[in-house]
Parts: structure tokens; C-alpha cells; sequence
């Protein structure tokens, strides 16, 4: 390990806690949050993120993992690391999160500390929160530097494109001056395996926005021709199994029940409402948010019209996080055909998913079910596909199989409906 340098790390949820351990291995590292029980998890080495076991956690040093109330320790740190949530409030970004930890840090920093931003915002956000405060009590890129540099995760297992160890993926890196961009490539090349210097913090912001709102219109048009493909009668996944059989011009995205996570949903908005302030308008943009919510009513409107008219149905949800092999159910289509679907009157509905053991809606909390027969149930509803489903058993016991992810698109039977 490298005494020289000190990290600290603000925010140990999906995105700072991956990233506590890649630079703990070679530095000190100092982590911060506000939620008390995820700093007593992480202390017992109990690990709340799917990806990272509780044996990565054995190694950190305990005493190093502090709340917020700890924050004057971060005068220690060489270097201090936003890893917060930017969520949207009012259909608007809200960098609440960051505002509120950088101005109760703000008295205990000192000169030649360097502040790297990781969290997605919008354009021209990192100088907006941080430069003005800053040149109140230091000189930018003289005694105090700063710079952006997004997150990459990429969580669970991609059945697409073979998961990269987070080292090897490409890092973004953009200072607010060239001094500061040099401190900060000075750090992250002795971390990851390549570095992409940008030309200023503004390109490194956009860049991030753009890679998820690629992803987004992407997705879009693949859940648009899921719903003409259907009345053509035709399976989408066996026709863009067809098409990705082309070696250029195209690229393969899978269709779903809609789209989740902190990203794909949120970040194409900060863009909508960046160009609105800028008088701009984003047609394309607005358009694939729009087909990616449509997508998800479009599937519940599926599973109700196929639907037994009986008077009395039970029905095994399978799958509440957003992406298969997490346990994160953040804007999880699933969560919104869950909530719809227990509305219906004469129906119970239960809900299995092998990572998260409950989850929250609106205050509520939810238990999932660990399911061994399926014949019980009326109808089976795939949403998630975590590679962990026992779905030789789920394809013979179900009387009614509603398969959204396409686990089962080779599988000509009655019993499932390709939605």
C-alpha cells in the first residue's frame, strides 16, 4: 500500500463502495456516508451491493469507514471523492446530496487537496456547486484543485458483452485546470488501465449523460419493435438475433418490461432539461423516455387482456430488480407492474427474486418468497432474469408463463406468452 497518498470517499453506495476497495488496495482510504446501518454493515463485513461479497470486505480497515458526522477527517485526505446520488426532484436534477456534503466539509479542507467528482450531472454542474466556494478560500488549479471524472460501473452480469473488471474500464478524467486534470490523472492511472484525458470538465459531463442517453434511445426503438413485432405475430428476439448476426452497422440491445436503475431513466431528463433552459429542444430524447414508460404499460396491458377470467387468480412475480444478477430495484419497471397488478380485485400476487430478500414502495415494505413449486400459482410472470432461476423447473411446472426477458424464446409452448 502507498502511504503517500490519502483518499476519502463520499458516499459508499453502488457506485463509491466498488470504488473504495479498487483504491484501497494500493492507498489509504478514508470512507464517508450519511446512512449509519450501511457503516455498521460494512463493519461486520456485510455487504448490501450484490456485487461485492462479504469476504472483499474483510480487508478494509474499520476504523478508516466513518458517518458524516466524521467529516473534519477528511482533512487528512489528499484527494476527496463525491460518489453521491443525483436523483431527479420535479422532473429537474437535484444535487442536493452534493451541495449538502460539500458545505459541511468545506471548513476542514485545506490548500493542495484535490476534489474529483464522480457522480452524473448535468453540463457546467461540477463548476456551478464547487468554484465559487472554492475561490472564497483557495486559488483553483494554484492550491487547490478539482476535476470530474464519471462513474462506469457496470453492475451484474452483461449477457451481451462480457463484463470488464472495473479497472479495465476506461476512466473519464477532466480538470478544472491542466494542473488539475495532471493530479488527477497522477491518481486514477496508478488505479485503472486506461485513462481518456478530456478536454474540459464540461466534455467529461456531457460524455457521461450521452453514453446513457445512447443507451436509452437504443433501448427505446428495440421496445418499439417488440410492440410492432407482436402484432406481426413474430418474436422480437429472434429477430434481433438475426440482425446482430451482422458483423457492422449494428449493434445489440435486447428488449424488456421498460427500463430502470439510476441512470437509463434519470439521465436522458438531465439533458431534456438542460436544453429547456438553453431553449432548445430534445424531440428524440423526450420521445425514447416516453416509448421506454410506454413499454412498461404496454406489458401490463398484455398480462391483463391473456389473463384467466377466473374469479380468483395467484400470481408469482419473478424478478424485482431492474437488471438480472443485482439486487438494486431502483426505478424497476417491475416495481410499477407490481403495484398495479396487486390493485386488481380476486388476485394475489407474491413475488420471488433470489437477490433481495424485500423492497419499499411509497413506505412499504414487501417480502419476497423463495418459490420451489411453481404449480401453485396461476401464472408466472418473468421479469428479471437472474441467472440463478431454476428455469428448467419454472418452464415445467407453470401452467402460465409470461416471459418478458426472453429466457424462453426457443420454447414454442401454449403455456407462454412472448411478451
Amino acid at each position: 500500500m502507498n502511504s503517500k497518498k490519502k483518499i476519502g470517499i463520499i458516499g459508499l453506495g453502488y457506485v463509491g463502495l466498488p470504488l473504495y476497495l479498487l483504491i484501497s488496495k494500493k492507498y489509504e482510504t478514508f470512507g464517508f456516508d450519511l446512512n449509519e446501518e450501511k457503516i455498521d454493515l460494512l463493519k461486520k463485513n456485510k455487504s448490501y451491493i450484490s456485487d461485492i461479497s462479504n469476504n472483499e470486505l474483510k480487508r478494509l480497515k474499520k476504523q478508516n469507514i466513518l458517518s458524516m458526522d466524521k467529516i473534519k477527517s477528511i482533512s487528512k485526505c489528499d484527494y476527496i471523492i463525491f460518489c453521491l446520488p443525483t436523483p431527479l426532484k420535479n422532473n429537474a436534477p437535484d444535487m442536493t446530496f452534493i451541495i449538502s456534503a460539500f458545505n459541511r466539509m468545506f471548513k476542514h479542507l485545506k490548500q493542495n487537496q484535490t476534489i474529483i467528482l464522480e457522480s452524473t450531472v448535468f453540463t457546467g454542474a461540477t463548476s456551478e456547486i464547487f468554484v465559487k466556494k472554492l475561490n472564497k478560500k483557495f486559488k483553483i488549479g494554484r492550491n487547490f484543485y478539482l476535476g470530474y471524472s464519471p462513474e462506469r460501473i457496470d453492475p451484474g452480469k452483461d449477457a451481451i458483452n462480457q463484463k470488464l473488471e472495473y479497472k479495465n474500464i476506461t476512466k473519464l478524467v477532466s480538470g478544472y485546470s491542466e494542473k488539475c486534470k495532471t493530479k488527477i490523472i497522477d491518481l486514477y492511472k496508478s488505479i485503472f488501465s486506461n485513462i481518456y484525458p478530456c478536454k474540459s470538465i464540461e466534455v467529461a459531463e456531457t460524455a457521461k449523460i450521452f453514453e446513457n442517453i445512447f443507451r436509452a434511445v437504443n433501448i427505446a426503438v428495440v421496445n418499439e419493435m417488440k410492440m410492432i413485432t407482436n402484432k406481426l405475430k413474430l418474436n422480437i428476439h429472434d429477430v434481433v438475433d438475426a440482425a446482430a448476426s451482422k458483423p457492422f452497422g449494428f449493434r445489440k440491445f435486447v428488449p424488456g418490461p421498460g427500463v430502470g436503475g439510476h441512470c437509463i431513466p434519470v439521465d436522458p431528463i438531465f439533458m431534456s432539461w438542460l436544453a429547456k433552459r438553453k431553449k432548445q429542444e430534445t424531440k428524440f430524447i423526450n420521445l425514447s423516455t416516453v416509448i421506454n414508460h410506454n413499454v412498461t404499460s404496454w406489458t401490463l396491458k398484455k398480462i391483463n387482456q391473456t389473463l384467466p377470467k377466473k374469479r380468483k387468480l395467484k400470481c408469482l412475480l419473478l424478478g424485482i430488480a431492474y437488471k438480472k444478477d443485482i439486487n438494486d430495484y431502483r426505478e424497476s419497471p417491475s416495481l410499477k407492474i407490481f403495484e398495479k397488478l396487486k390493485l386488481k380485485k380476486n388476485f394475489s400476487i407474491e413475488v420471488c427474486d433470489t437477490y433481495i430478500k424485500s423492497f419499499k414502495i411509497k413506505n412499504k415494505i414487501y417480502a419476497t418468497r423463495k418459490v420451489n413449486n411453481f404449480k401453485k400459482y396461476d401464472c408466472v410472470i418473468l421479469l428479471t432474469d437472474h441467472s440463478n432461476f431454476n428455469y428448467k423447473k419454472i418452464l415445467n411446472e407453470s401452467k402460465l408463463i409470461f416471459d418478458t426477458r426472453g429466457v424462453f424464446k426457443n420454447e414454442r409452448k401454449n403455456k407462454i406468452i412472448h411478451l
